[in-house]
């Protein structure tokens, strides 16, 4: 792929956009229009099976449309989140774009369940979706739900600490609109993005993305050029609706996921100690088919067929500049029926997918022999059955889910060992309960139980490889147990006219968690094993109130105590009790003010403080990142039909780390960016 500026596309693009077959053209709304409810209901079946809504009994927040289009310029999804209760980002480049990655009431998201419009979107063997694969996501979603805690039934793995449901543009109620974003500025960042819709015509809807974006990345020798597309059309009838979804990504990075220590970080803020040469190009693509039949007006089949491939390669200097290559290709399947009477509800789902993936090594400049060749499989099957019963103003909801995954591995041949595997099963129930106790005020409560596999990193140490040294340590994989947590919710939801309040108390506890240790593989995985017992009691708090029709306020914050009951560390055979886990702040809190002075124009001022994070499980209080504040801005106005963002970030210039390593001595840390200024033109035809 070219890796030419994405000012070079602006003309493409913008051509493409207006050779669209549009109807009626106009600005995309943030709330679209209702045309159909029957039709609204077919395409968004899937959502409401495993995404429950505002009277659910778990802790949960929505980044919804109209936030989306007034904050997003274009990063990756992890920073597009953390303003949200409980969630905390880092990207290794410190800012916009790289390996960027979410952590959920400090527990990362490898143990989060990502899907879209129902589809999983977790690699199987990392257990992890890379955002920096698929660029300028967010740009084609409705909204995103994050879900705290065990929470309901999904497909895909268990959202064990929690999930990431994201909802693409619905295509049936969303009206004509064309539309091109120019994004530029601080770090060399720019983007271009252009997306049209056709709206309902004649049963039949289109969407359409393109875009490019490059950045140098705060950090020397961080920076990253991706381009991506994103398409999805669809057909709805009467009884009936078909819809394809696809996208696709590439980006081309330069590697920094070693972080700098404490005195390069003196001397230099934006210092890498990652190689020119260590770089990195990857691909991925996603394709599903949705059918949905709905039958009389009670119940829905919707079933859905995907495909999810990636593939790329990146360069480690170690002695030799080492070419790590991964390839997968994973189908699967799933497929819900729901049906609805005047107080009952329920949902049945299942989910099959067969995944493999190859690894292999070279070793530059020959790039013809392999040093090593092994693959990965995975399966799984899963089902969830979920019923809802409202009794006054009560609502009761049961739900459980089974779930069998199964691991294979297949060495390089000659490594002198069989293929390992190994199988789990879990057995995940959940129960609420939601009392509506006045109009303005809900109650709820919900306990719940989740288990997680180890993901191929776990299993293997960070090693790439098994040669027949690293197998007699490491088999059988059994070594590494499953993670089980039981989660316990309850909270209370206030409505009155524009003001709201959410109150949550929660507490998780964990049994085998697979627990990072602070410290990371060569190709940048963060390194875990299994603690016998660990937990995590806090509350939550978010709310929004409007003081004058112009004027709003926005805030949430969450306080916990997370401890491992007890940890030995490996090198010095010392046992640590009641510690603190990596990268678990015990405080976060985020304040914003929203004003509209005159119609069309918006200033927003926003605050966020994390807490310190432990960078050892050792309870050392100098081995932490510290904590920090940060203040951002954002004015919007209208020109015209046209209308212009001017982002500013981290105005007071506060020397922030949002993550980090120990090597038991010495504090290595990922910096956020300094000062920071973006400007959006959004162009509408």
């Amino acid at each position: 792929m070219s890796r030419s500026s994405p000012r070079s596309l602006v003309l493409s693009l913008t051509l493409l956009a207006i050779a669209l077959p549009i109807g009626a053209q106009g600005t995309r709304p943030a709330v679209p229009r209702d045309t159909t409810q029957a039709r609204d209901t077919l395409e968004a079946v899937v959502i409401r099976a495993t995404r429950r809504g505002g009277t659910a009994p778990t802790s949960q927040s929505t980044l919804d449309r109209a936030t989306i289009e007034r904050t997003y310029a274009g990063q990756d999804a992890p920073l597009a989140l953390q303003g949200l209760t409980g969630v905390t980002a880092a990207s290794d480049a410190g800012t916009f774009s790289g390996y960027s990655s979410l952590r959920l009431r400090g527990i990362d998201q490898t143990r989060l369940a990502i899907s879209v419009d129902g589809v999983p979107l977790n690699d199987p063997e990392d257990q992890v979706l890379y955002f920096s694969n698929v660029p300028d996501f967010m740009n084609s979603m409705q909204s995103v739900r994050v879900q705290r805690g065990v929470g309901a039934s999904a497909f895909g793995p268990a959202g064990f600490a929690g999930s990431l449901s994201f909802e693409s543009l619905p295509l049936a109620t969303t009206p004509a609109f064309r539309e091109l974003q120019l994004t530029s500025g601080s770090w060399g960042t720019n983007r271009v993005s252009v997306e049209a819709a056709t709206g309902p015509q004649r049963g039949f809807a289109a969407y359409a993305r393109l875009s490019g974006q490059e950045t140098d990345g705060f950090r020397e020798r961080s920076g990253n050029q991706a381009r991506s597309a994103f398409v999805s059309a669809g057909w709805f009838g009467a009884r009936d609706a078909v819809k394809v979804t696809g996208f696709a990504g590439r980006s081309t990075m330069q590697l920094a996921y070693y972080a700098a220590s404490e005195d390069e970080l003196r001397v230099n803020r934006r210092f890498n100690p990652m190689s020119p040469d260590e770089r990195d190009d990857f691909w991925q693509a996603m394709a599903s088919v949705q059918h949905t039949r709905s039958f009389a007006s009670t119940a829905a089949l919707t079933t859905t067929v995907y495909r999810n491939a990636a593939g790329g390669a990146f360069d480690v200097a170690a002695g030799d500049l080492l070419n790590f290559n991964l390839d997968h290709g994973w189908v699967g399947l799933l497929s819900t029926l729901t049906w609805r009477a005047q107080s009952t509800e329920l949902a049945a789902g299942i989910h099959l997918s067969d995944y493999a993936r190859d690894h292999h090594l070279k070793v530059r400049p020959d790039l013809e022999t392999r040093r090593y060749d092994n693959t990965g499989f995975k399966q799984e099957q899963s089902g969830f059955v979920k019923a809802g019963r409202q009794f006054g103003a009560v609502e009761v909801n049961g739900d459980l889910q089974l779930r069998r995954a199964a691991f294979r591995y297949r060495p390089t041949p000659g490594s002198g060992f069989a293929d390992p595997r190994i199988d789990w099963l879990f057995v995940n129930p959940k129960l609420g309960v939601t009392w509506q106790a006045r109009a303005d005020l809900a109650l709820f409560a919900s306990l719940g139980q989740a288990g997680r596999e180890p993901t191929r990193t776990d299993l293997f140490a960070g090693a790439d490889d098994l040669d027949a040294a690293a197998a007699a340590e490491l088999l059988p994989l059994s070594q590494v147990k499953p993670e089980r947590l039981t989660d316990l919710e309850v909270g209370a939801r206030l409505t009155r006219g524009t003001t709201t309040l959410q109150v949550n108390a929660f507490a998780m506890a964990f049994r085998d968690e697979i627990a990072p240790i602070g410290a990371i593989a060569i190709t940048g995985s963060q390194l875990r094993r299994n603690v016998d017992r660990s937990s995590r009691l806090g509350v939550e708090v978010e709310g929004a109130l409007s003081l004058t029709p112009t004027l709003a306020i926005r805030a949430n914050a969450m306080a916990m105590r997370a401890r491992i009951a007890e940890y030995q560390d490996e090198a010095s055979g010392i046992i640590y009790r009641d510690v603190r886990p990596v990268l678990t702040p015990a405080v976060l809190a985020n304040l914003q003010a929203s004003w509209q002075p005159r119609t069309g124009w918006e200033t927003i001022l926003g605050l966020r403080h994390v807490g310190d994070s432990p960078l050892a499980n050792d309870g050392n209080a100098a081995l932490v990142t510290p904590a920090f504040t940060m203040v951002d801005g954002d004015l919007s106005v209208p020109i015209g039909r046209q209308r212009l963002r001017v982002q500013g970030l981290n105005l007071l210039d506060t020397k922030a780390y949002a993550a980090g390593y120990t090597d038991g001595s010495t504090r290595y840390l990922f910096p956020v960016a300094a000062r920071t200024w973006l400007a959006t033109v959004q162009v509408t035809f």
